[in-house]
């Protein structure tokens, strides 16, 4: 990609993961219930003190991943993570990353690595 293409996803990943004013207070300790229910996608872990949820895969991260897997394995939505503070759910293998923003379901950026 050139390089002021990968400038501006790394911009736009790091916009997705800011809080903003009307945004929740970040709730660890809810995001870390909802990485323990994650765990049987992959390996979890909660970044940015609950802001966002990380899901490390051996393969098998798409677009469509973390939104299907919080629906499937927690049964809780994209605006229950954003009452909650989280922003940003992304998965990641050894060849892609995806971010799904919570504020917005349509709202997810896949880079290769």
């Amino acid at each position: 990609m050139p390089q002021q293409v990968q400038l501006q996803a790394i911009q736009y990943m790091s916009a997705m993961q800011a809080p903003q004013p009307g945004d929740a207070p970040a709730d660890p300790a809810y995001a870390k219930q909802m990485a323990d229910q994650l765990r049987a996608v992959g390996r979890t872990d909660v970044v940015s003190s609950g802001r966002r949820i990380d899901m490390l895969l051996e393969k098998g991260c798409d677009a469509t991943l973390p939104r299907e897997s919080i629906a499937r394995h927690s049964g809780a939505s994209l605006t229950a993570l954003l009452a909650h503070g989280v922003l940003v759910v992304r998965c990641a293998d050894h060849a892609i990353q995806c971010l799904q923003s919570t504020r917005d379901a349509t709202d997810v950026l896949c880079t290769r690595k």
